[in-house]
């Protein structure tokens, strides 16, 4: 509903602020504003206007100009401005509460150019609104900014609300869009006012009904967006629950909170006997209060956070006890038919690690996905469930969006996700994440024929603790199940022959970080086999030197492997050739070698200032070639963004 023609955008406004309930009614409406039904004055003529920019000594911008030309200034109308924009009440501000000093100081070395245009431009500003009170909290200022102009001549506009101890002002790339945005704030304040019914209220009504249906036929995402976020700006009702749920999609599971990205807010009123609240709206405004820092009682007494006015015992107990699931990831997100069965099952896919499938579950069932009613548009509430947010990405998110459901028009025949069928992610990733947040150490324990659980009871103390990430781990080990790669699935290319259980089924627990915790030892391997790694990468300083150690265990006792420490390297067993560490690390040296050439210079200089770093490709090497010779994988997506089980070790 953008404008660039002042006069129907005037009258429109005008013709809302009259047909606006107790507005004739009001003592100090001026008699020629009912009859001629305008706000505004009769134009200022180009005489009036240029003896103003000579006044001024510049040439006035061009939407301020065009908007003299048609009215000499505009009534409040509802807003918290005075008289606006009239020739002789324009004058340069002065900054008279000295606000440029307070904003000046503020900035710092890593200040951007933009805050630095930005706070210097109380003492340049020009000031079209007529003298205020300005130690009055709900009045605002209108001023433009000359050192601030754009491509068209457009100076940048500003509403500076409440004086010198008022808010930050909001800036407008015009005097135009500073004016559509009080015509929005006009409505939003009237939006709950019963009665309050206009021809522009009737436009954006039925842009949300448009919106709503083109997001379920998974047509035009972006546009629908944009009428549900103009239809919000203005108050209306409808808009702000269904520009929520777009909203969500669009950010994804690990998405940022309302605070991020200038989208609307997660709280929306309802009640708890609403399933479409308490079941997929208010879960997901508790992940977003809790990631803001907030407590208990803050989401209770919170109006936007809470249904009503908080009195009523019956809502605040679930709601409290569904802030403490999400707190404790104990959430579970359910929803009806075809679809709930499947985000049921994808759910225990992405339990154990298998996110892929999870996410290729969830996308083939989403064209049957049923509303809880009119309002509903999309499965948001899967957003706050521990295992399966984490795997609605961005892209995902609107993936889901631009799926035909819920009896959409153009909905799919079969539903199915056209994706390649997904591939094992190997290992040689692990050498890849090397920039933060990705830790410099990891070790993880791969054991063929056992399920998670019983790896969990074989490795763990207690038991399983709720699905984390690897920020909320801790200490903890996660453990899950792994894709099989292409490489010799059963071991037996691994040397001494496959005298574990047969199959391609392996679990793998996995740690990051230094966090002083060992490896699982080979007793895991008991009646069957598993391989263990552990790698640090060093070079940082003396005290921490590079490691990497691979074991290969059958029946709790160990068969092969080698260690890397500081350039030196320790062997067991019959290694087979493609592990041999002196081909996987060619720069260390055996501690043999060390001891017979003790007093050369060709040694390790694990002794000198700082430590032996793993070389990069040398770790990549290593861990493929375990991948290959296994058979195993680590899933990527699940260890680095979504969330496992876990269990406390020793």
């Amino acid at each position: 509903m953008k404008t660039y023609n002042w006069r129907p955008f005037l009258e429109r406004w005008s013709a809302d602020w009259l047909d606006s309930p107790g507005a004739r009614g009001r003592g100090d409406v001026d008699e020629t504003v009912l009859r001629d039904r305008w706000l505004g004055f009769p134009a200022a003529g180009e005489d009036r206007i240029s003896e103003l920019e000579e006044r001024l000594g510049v040439p006035l911008p061009p939407t301020y100009r065009s908007f003299l030309a048609t009215t000499d200034g505009w009534r409040p109308a509802g807003t918290a401005v005075s008289r606006v924009g009239a020739a002789e009440g324009v004058h340069w501000y002065g900054d008279p509460d000295g606000l440029q000093a307070v904003h000046e100081g503020a900035l710092d070395e890593y200040a951007s150019e933009e805050e630095v245009l930005r706070a210097g431009m109380w003492g340049r500003a020009l000031r079209l609104s007529a003298a205020l009170d300005t130690a009055a909290p709900d009045t605002a200022e209108v001023l433009l900014d000359p050192g601030d102009p754009d491509a068209n001549g457009e100076w940048a506009a500003y509403l500076h609300r409440g004086g010198a101890g008022g808010e930050r002002p909001e800036r407008y790339g015009s005097f135009m869009d500073l004016m559509q945005a009080l015509f929005r704030e006009f409505h939003r304040a009237h939006g709950d006012t019963p009665g309050f019914v206009n021809e522009t209220t009737r436009e954006l009504d039925a842009d949300i009904e448009e919106a709503r249906l083109a997001c379920l036929d998974g047509e035009d995402i972006d546009g629908a967006l944009e009428l549900l976020t103009e239809a919000d700006e203005c108050g209306r009702p409808r808009a702000r629950g269904l520009r929520v749920q777009m909203e969500a999609m669009l950010r994804g599971g690990s998405g940022g909170g309302s605070g991020s990205g200038g989208s609307a807010d997660l709280c929306v009123v309802g009640r708890m006997d609403d399933p479409l609240y308490a079941r997929e709206l208010l879960p997901l405004a508790a992940l977003e209060h809790l990631r803001a820092g907030h407590d208990e009682a803050e989401f209770l007494r919170s109006p936007d956070e809470r249904d009503h006015d908080g009195d009523d015992e019956d809502d605040r107990k679930p709601a409290l006890a569904l802030l403490r699931e999400i707190d404790e990831r104990t959430f579970r997100y359910e929803a009806p038919g075809p679809f709930g069965d499947a985000v049921a099952s994808a759910r225990e896919q992405a339990r154990w690690g298998d996110t892929d499938s999870a996410w290729r579950t969830v996308a083939a069932a989403v064209a049957g996905w049923e509303p809880y009613g009119e309002e509903h548009i999309a499965p948001v509430g899967l957003l706050a469930d521990p295992l399966l947010g984490p795997v609605i990405t961005a892209e995902r998110g609107r993936y889901l969006l631009e799926t035909p459901r819920a009896g959409g028009q153009s909905a799919a025949d079969d539903g199915e996700v056209e994706a390649p069928r997904a591939r094992a992610d190997g290992l040689g990733w692990l050498a890849e994440d090397t920039r933060p947040p990705a830790p410099d150490a990891y070790r993880f324990v791969l054991v063929h024929g056992v399920s998670p659980q019983e790896l969990a009871e074989r490795i763990g103390q207690g038991p399983l603790l709720a699905p984390c990430d690897e920020s909320e781990a801790g200490q903890a080990i996660r453990i899950g199940s792994c894709r099989v790669g292409d490489g010799d699935r059963d071991g037996s290319g691994a040397g001494g022959g496959d005298r574990g259980t047969g199959g391609g089924s392996w679990s793998f627990a996995f740690g990051s970080g230094r966090n002083g915790t060992e490896p699982p030892s080979e007793a895991v391997s008991r009646g069957t086999k598993s391989v263990t790694v552990w790698c640090e990468r060093g070079g940082r300083s003396a005290a921490l030197p590079g490691i990497f150690h691979f074991s290969y265990a059958e029946d709790g006792e160990r068969v092969y492997g080698f260690t890397v420490r500081d350039g030196e390297t320790e062997e067991w067993g019959a290694i087979p050739d493609a592990l041999d560490p002196g081909h996987l690390f060619p720069d260390a040296v055996l501690d043999w070698e060390e001891d017979a050439d003790d007093d050369s210079d060709s040694g390790s200089d694990s002794g000198s200032e700082g430590s032996w770093a793993l070389d990069p490709d040398d770790e990549y090497e290593s861990l493929d070639a375990i991948a290959e010779v296994f058979g195993v994988s680590l899933p990527r997506f699940a260890i680095r963004h979504g969330r496992l089980h876990a269990v406390a070790t020793s």
